[in-house]
This record gives structure tokens, sequence and C-alpha cells, in this order.
């Protein structure tokens, strides 16, 4: 498929996403359970509604203070109309310290009712701040107070901004996540081809050395990479790939010992942003145990450990002396332009191998022979 067809399908996937999930948020509230209906005070930033044995909801309006907010609360559990109130609170009792809040904290009332059936709560939460954490949408939590600390609730769905969990109890609930231990991280720095470094930067002569740097966290099924730039020019777009070999030495200079990549495996497409910033996250088979074989041609497992990304358009590269009637294969044309950057060989940041089979560190599912 074209890479720039790849990208705008995807802008639109996500577009379309998002609509579809704030869609709801564009009401005031549903009514209660034939006892009332609910309604937004714009004023206090508040939702409220009377809502009785057989269920109701309420739902935030968009760009109000309860935005993303929606609660569900089930036939049969209350046993009366009760007025349920949902705003924006700050409680004075802080997250445990292994989470991080990523969503503001909204008190639902009566505080401390328990309901016959659970009811189900939507919350907000910020993209940036998960990433900026190094997890994905699908491992945000839900924080609810009890008495006098917090509890967890796992997820039993999520969207692109939204996490919505089981709640037997109103209380005070947050959005949040716990970040990976430091131990399961392992950071890449990003060296630039020499040779094209001045196509990667931006125009402006106040703007930094470009520089791309990212968090590959290891997990039990699979492993989670996070990638953050800067400083780049606005607009460049680029494939990422994982490949055998990298160009470069340790220091980044060229390796007059390099032959070729090798194997390689295409991985995402990536696109500088208006400011000069970059990011993408993947989740993927990435430390320990990243290979490819191909018995056809006798290839055995291969390990593909070093991280590089290719200019898309041979174009970007021109000015800096890359022949654009001789294009790369690293995009899905095959048409693509000269190494950007890549990782390099470097026994304190790498993919792997780690992984033996007498090795425990690691779950032992990703350590088999």
């Amino acid at each position: 498929m074209n890479s720039k067809r790849r990208h705008d399908e995807r802008t639109a996937e996500l577009s379309l996403r998002v609509v579809s999930g704030l869609a709801c948020a564009a009401l005031v509230a549903a009514c209660g359970g034939g006892s009332g209906a609910g309604d937004a005070n714009a004023a206090s930033g508040s939702l409220h509604a009377t809502i009785g044995p057989s269920g109701g909801e309420l739902v935030g309006a968009a760009g109000s203070a309860v935005d993303g907010v929606h609660l569900v609360i089930p036939p049969g559990a209350l046993s009366a109309d009760t007025d349920i109130t949902i705003r924006p609170v700050d409680s004075e009792t802080a997250l445990p310290a292994t989470a991080v809040r990523c969503g503001p904290e909204f008190t639902i009332e009566p505080a401390g009712l328990k309901l016959a059936a659970p009811a189900t709560l939507t919350l907000p939460f910020d993209e940036t701040t998960i990433a900026d954490h190094d997890r994905f949408d699908d491992e945000v939590k839900v924080w609810v107070l009890g008495a006098s600390s917090w509890g967890q609730q796992l997820q039993t769905d999520s969207a692109s901004g939204a996490v919505t969990v089981q709640l037997d109890t109103l209380t005070i609930a947050a959005a949040g996540v716990n970040p990976p231990a430091p131990a399961d991280i392992v950071h890449l720095t990003f060296k630039p081809n020499p040779k094209f470094a001045p196509c990667l930067a931006a125009d402006s002569a106040s703007a930094g050395a470009p520089s791309v740097e990212a968090d590959v966290v290891r997990g039990d099924l699979n492993d989670g990479l996070f990638l953050r730039g800067k400083n780049l020019k606005p607009g460049l777009k680029f494939d990422l790939f994982t490949v055998e070999n990298s160009a470069l030495l340790a220091d980044g200079t060229p390796d007059p010992n390099f032959k070729n990549f090798g194997l390689a495996w295409y991985q995402s497409d990536l696109e500088a942003e208006q400011n000069g910033s970059m990011r993408v996250t993947l989740r993927t088979i990435l430390l320990d145990q990243i290979f490819g074989f191909d018995p056809a041609v006798t290839l055995p497992p291969t390990g593909t450990f070093e991280v590089g990304f290719w200019f898309n358009d041979p174009q970007d590269a021109v000015a800096c002396g890359f022949d654009a009637t001789k294009p790369t294969p690293f995009n899905g044309e095959h048409q693509a332009g000269p190494l950007a950057m890549i990782t390099v060989p470097d026994a304190t940041a790498t993919l792997g191998p780690l992984c033996t089979h007498a090795d425990t560190s690691v779950s032992p599912a990703r350590c088999d022979p």
C-alpha cells in the first residue's frame, strides 16, 4: 500500500474513532428511570439526574468540566429514586506512589452508596500523559477512593482518551496508569546518518539539533516502543525498520566494515509535526527474541536488534547528496530515500539478545529455546 495513502487512512480512521467516541458526550444527560430528567449545570460544571429502579445514565456535555464522563446505572441497581450528581473534585488523598493520574478526578454522589448491580463508568484521560509514561490505552485503569485509600479497577473497555470500568459503589474516581518498572525499560538513542544529518534539521537557525530517543518496555507477551523526536524539519516522513546490522559505530561514525543492513522488518511510518516533534508507539516483539527465518533460502533464525528509519521521499535527501534515481527499498513502494537515523551497537542499550533458556529474569514464555 502507498505510504501516503496508509498515513491518510490512518488519520481518517483516528478522526472517525475520536468523533465516534465523543458523539455521546454531546448529549447533556439522559433521563432517569421514569423519575426525572438529568441535566448539566454549566455554572457549577456538574451533572445531575434523578434515577430510579429502572436505571438511567448521565453523560457529560462536550466542552464542559465533565466532558467525557458517562455513567450508566442498570435496572435494579437502585431500590428507589435517587439524586445522582457527578462533579470535578480534587481529593486530599494522594494516589499511590506507583500510580500516575492521567485524567481529572470526579466525585459521584451520594458518596458511599452501594449499588445492587454494578454501574458502568467511563472517564476521560489524556493520551499524551499515557504515552509520556510508556503505556498504551488498554493499560489505563481507574482508581476509586475508599474510606481512606485508593483501590484499583481494571478496565472493561477503552477507546481514544476514554476508559471504562465497572463500579459497585459511588465514590471519587480518576483514570491513571502504573508506569513500568525501570528494570523493564530499555532506552535507545538514535544517531543521525552523518552525510544526511543536515536534511533532517529544521530550517530555523534557533532550532536545536535533531534528536530521537525511544523507550522499549518489556512485556510478558510482547513489548512496547515509545519513540519521541524533536527539532526535525516539519513535515518530513520516514519509514521505521528493525534491522540486523547498524551502519554506524557506537560513536555515531560510519562503520568502515559495514556491508548491508541484513534482515529488515518494516515496523511503522513516522512523520514530523509542524513544531518539529515526532512520536510513534508500536507494540510487537522487540526485546530478546525479535527474529525472522526462511527455510526456503536456508536463512536460519536471525535477530533484528537495531532500529532505524529512512527518508520516505528520496527528494528530501537530494540536497545532502543523495541520488534520487537510486532509491532504497525501505518503504511500501520500495522507493525510499537513504538511512536517516539508526541505533548503534551498544551493550548497555540494546534490544537483545538478552534471553537464554536458563534466563529467569524475563517471562519464561519469552525464553523458550
